[in-house]
């Protein structure tokens, strides 16, 4: 999506925003001064609850600022730190869709910001043994904000071991395949149930010029997200398992999924050039109605709803077969957190400072999600009142997940980073075409040992 078009939603969005009303964190020894609130506005010049004046703080900000579900829950909280804390200004950089290769070379050359979100293992690993991030248990509890977090949320924050690193800013997700209905009655394509009959639609869409699955396939996790779905179409509990050791990826179950996923490709599911296409090129064909699918977390459903109206919906992955379909819908990607969330690195000269505004921030994340958005699969508690009528599509997910049977970690990540990238270069792989499903077991098979 355009940047323009995100800050202008934006803007018009917070204009509408009721005051957000939250109590600061006190500091434990304000210092007389004066600062300017960080949307660049002059401060208001009332006091904030506690006693005294505080010191001015910049703090630099490293999160994923790209479309309508970064950039307006951002926006959302620096108005709110504003008003409640306007002695802290953020400087935003804005984290790119790279899989943390720019927040490695940030450990590895200390050029760390103050505020960063994390959402991969091995890089919340390095960083603990470079000492960039330390237990954050003591002082998040002290604070109150481990007692916001909604059980749902609790392994965001927890490491193995069973210290607090990372914040949970959002709820533990799932995966959601959607549909454009009005592509597919146009095209008289029944919308797929079955694999088989998924295969036969990307076909027809093929045949007619029209992208079916425009996949952002230069990202690793949505790739492996895909394959993860249809593992689970066989084996419930999906990638995960190879991580745990519960599942063999010799197991049939593993094979039939590759082989899915090679027959969508070769069906001309995916874009050309698909392990090259980025997030903002696979949304545009998608928001624009020139894709008749698209898979990504359920954070995605606003921005859909917003753009093509009634048209969407999402529906379950289609199922190895029409006698599975009743049972197999149950089983969802995602839904099962790893320690992913915000984090504050501590060799940051206003360290203490950071992790209160880093508490914060994940509240009013959630907040904005849940009373802007109609979002209920949150990580922080908010008590205010939802101000929009839930929408259809989370509705539709929030009766859902009640009779869920089954999730996995989303993407299949867990502790073995080895087997997660060699996972993500496969199932790139076997988007372009480029290998064959048994090659890919056998890929897998080296790093599992099977």
């Amino acid at each position: 999506m355009k940047k323009i078009l995100a800050f202008l939603l934006a803007a018009v969005m917070l204009l509408s925003l009721a005051a957000c009303g939250s109590e600061p964190a006190e500091e434990e020894t304000p210092a007389p001064a004066e600062s300017e609130a960080p949307s660049g506005e002059e401060p208001s010049g009332e006091e904030p609850s506690g006693e005294g004046e505080h010191e001015p703080v910049t703090l630099r900000v490293y999160v994923r600022y790209s479309d309508d579900d970064t950039i307006l829950p951002y926006d959302y909280a620096v108005e709110c730190l504003a008003e409640d804390m306007p002695w802290v200004t953020l400087e935003l950089d804005p984290m790119p869709a790279d899989d943390g290769v720019k927040l490695k070379s940030m450990v590895a050359t200390g050029d760390m910001p103050d505020i960063f979100a994390v959402g991969s293992v091995d890089i919340l690993d390095s960083m603990i043994e470079a000492g960039a991030v330390q237990d954050l248990t003591e002082e998040v509890t002290a604070n109150g904000f481990v007692e916001k977090v909604l059980p749902a949320a609790y392994s965001k924050f927890y490491d193995e071991d069973g210290k607090i690193y990372t914040l949970p800013y959002t709820g533990t997700e799932v995966g959601l395949l959607f549909v454009n209905k009005t592509i597919f009655e146009e095209n008289s394509v029944e919308i797929p149930r079955t694999i088989e009959e998924w295969i036969a639609a990307a076909e027809t869409f093929s045949a007619a010029g029209i992208t079916t699955l425009p996949i952002f396939g230069k990202e690793q996790w949505i790739c492996n997200a895909l394959y993860d779905a249809l593992v689970t179409r066989y084996i419930p509990d999906g990638l995960s398992s190879l991580h745990d050791g519960s599942h063999s990826i010799r197991e049939e179950g593993y094979l039939k999924a590759a082989q899915d996923l090679e027959a969508l490709a070769a069906a001309g599911a995916f874009p050309d050039g698909v392990t090259t296409l980025n997030y903002e090129q696979a949304t545009n064909l998608w928001y624009n109605g020139q894709a008749a699918m698209f898979l990504n977390g359920q954070w995605e459903i606003p921005t859909t709803e917003q753009y093509l109206g009634d048209a969407a919906d999402w529906i379950p992955i289609p199922a190895a077969s029409e006698e599975e379909y009743e049972t197999s819908q149950h089983a969802f990607i995602g839904g099962t957190g790893t320690p992913a969330g915000l984090s504050v690195c501590t060799w940051s000269e206003n360290y203490d400072v950071a992790i209160d505004v880093a508490c914060y921030l994940a509240e009013k994340y959630a907040e904005y999600n849940y009373t802007q958005r109609g979002s209920t699969t949150i990580a922080v508690r908010c008590d205010k009142p939802m101000e929009v009528e839930q929408s259809a599509m989370n509705a539709k997910l929030s009766e859902a997940i009640q009779e869920a049977t089954s999730t996995t970690v989303m993407a299949g990540s867990g502790t073995n980073t080895e087997l997660y990238t060699v996972l993500g270069e496969g199932t790139q792989s076997l988007l372009a075409g480029v290998m064959t499903a048994e090659d890919f077991i056998e890929s897998i098979a080296l790093v599992t040992g099977d």
